[in-house]
C-alpha cells in the first residue's frame, strides 16, 4: 500500500507544503499549496505571534485537504551552526563523539548544552595506515529554535516525524544520493537569506549562509524607484536583470545587490575547490522564491563561467500531466518542501 509523506517548509515570508504517496521506488505528488506567512513570524518569540503562524499553517491544511498529521519540517538554514571537519585521524564512532565535542566548540557561538548535536561521517579510511583520515559533517542546532518550531506544530495541531535542514532537503530534491552526479553548488535564495551547499557524490561538503536575499533586492528597487514594497516586488519580478527593460533602470538598482550574493558564491566554489581539488564544482542549481528572477541565470552563468540552471524538485516524481506547466513556474521555491516529503523514515 501506497504511503503517505507530507514535506511542511515554514519559511520566513511563505509556508509550503508538498504531500507525497510512495509506492515502492515512485513517488507521485498528491497535494501542494503555498500561503504567506503571518508577520513577524518564525523569528518572533512572543506566543500570540506564534500562534499566528499556527492559523497559517492551519489554513494551508485546510485548502490543501492534507489528511495527515505526521509531518517533516525544515529549520532555517541561516539559524543552524554547520560545519565539516576534515582534519581528523581516522577514528572509531566512539572516539568521534569526544572529537566532535571538542571540535564543536571553535565553531558554535553558544555553550553546547544550548545545542543538538548531530553528524554524519563523509569519509573514513578503512583503517589507521599512515595519513589516514575521517571527515565528518556537523549540524548543531539552537535547542530553543526547535522548542519554536514544536511550539507552532502543537499550536496546529500537528506531529514531527523529523526536523532537519534545509540544505539537507534541498540535496535530497535537486541532487539526490546519485554518487556520479556532477559536483553542485546548491543556491537557495530565500526572502532574508541565501544559502550556499557544495555537494559531490551525493554528499554536502561545504555550507555557507548570507543575511542577503530577496527582500534586500526588493528595498534596493524601493528606494531607488520611490515604490512602496509591493511595486517594488512587482518589478523586480517582471523586468528583474534584463538590461534591455525600463533603459536599464531596474537592473541597475539590482545589480548591486545581486553582485553581493554571486561575490559569496564564487568564494564558495573557491573554498571548496582548494580543499577538493579533484572533484571542481561543474554547475550551479537555483533554488527558493528568488530563483525565477528574469535575467539570474544568465547572469550568473557569464560571471562564474559555470553552467547555471533553475531547480526542479519535480523530476523524478510522478504528476498528471495537466499540472505539469503549472508546476514548473513555481518550481524552484518548492525544493525544501518536496525534499521534505521525499525523506525515508
Amino acid at each position: 500500500m501506497a504511503k503517505i509523506s507530507v514535506g511542511l517548509d515554514i519559511g520566513f515570508s511563505s509556508i509550503k507544503i508538498v504531500s507525497l504517496s510512495k509506492d515502492k521506488e515512485q513517488s507521485k505528488l498528491v497535494a501542494l499549496g503555498t500561503i504567506a506567512a503571518a508577520q513577524p513570524g518564525i523569528i518572533s518569540d512572543t506566543d500570540d505571534d506564534l500562534e499566528a503562524l499556527a492559523v497559517s499553517v492551519k489554513k494551508l491544511y485546510a485548502a490543501t485537504k492534507i489528511e495527515s498529521r505526521e509531518v517533516t519540517v525544515a529549520l532555517p538554514e541561516s539559524r543552524i551552526f554547520t560545519r565539516v571537519i576534515d582534519d581528523l585521524p581516522y577514528m572509531t564512532d566512539t572516539e568521534l563523539t569526544s572529537a566532535i565535542r571538542y571540535a564543536a566548540e571553535e565553531f558554535i557561538p553558544m555553550a553546547l548544552s544550548d545545542v543538538n548535536l548531530n553528524w554524519q561521517v563523509l569519509f573514513r579510511s578503512s583503517n589507521r595506515e599512515k595519513g589516514a583520515k575521517t571527515v565528518v559533517l556537523v549540524i548543531a542546532t539552537p535547542k530553543n529554535l526547535v522548542a519554536k518550531y514544536l511550539k507552532v506544530l502543537a499550536m496546529a495541531g500537528l506531529h514531527p516525524k523529523a526536523m532537519e535542514t534545509e540544505v539537507i532537503a534541498i540535496t535530497r530534491s535537486l541532487v539526490g544520493s546519485n554518487p556520479f552526479s556532477p559536483s553542485t553548488l546548491v543556491m537557495q535564495l530565500g526572502a532574508n537569506t541565501t544559502d550556499f551547499a557544495a555537494i559531490s557524490k551525493g554528499l554536502i561538503w561545504f555550507t555557507r549562509s548570507i543575511s542577503t536575499g530577496g527582500m534586500a533586492l526588493t528595498r534596493s528597487l524601493a528606494q531607488h524607484f520611490n515604490f512602496d514594497t509591493n511595486q517594488a516586488e512587482q518589478y523586480k519580478k517582471i523586468y528583474g536583470l534584463m538590461e534591455d527593460q525600463l533603459e536599464g533602470k531596474v537592473y541597475e538598482a539590482l545589480k548591486p545587490i545581486v553582485d553581493i550574493i554571486a561575490g559569496e558564491g564564487k568564494r564558495v566554489i573557491q573554498a571548496f575547490e582548494t580543499k577538493y581539488s579533484s572533484s571542481p564544482i561543474k554547475r550551479v542549481v537555483l533554488s527558493g522564491g528568488g530563483a525565477k528572477m528574469p535575467g539570474l541565470v544568465v547572469y550568473l552563468a557569464n560571471i562564474w563561467g559555470l553552467e547555471v540552471q533553475e531547480a526542479d524538485p519535480w523530476f523524478s516524481i510522478s504528476k498528471d500531466q495537466g499540472s505539469v506547466l503549472k508546476l514548473s513556474q513555481d518550481a524552484p521555491s518548492y525544493s525544501v518542501a518536496v525534499g521534505l516529503a521525499l525523506r525515508e523514515d
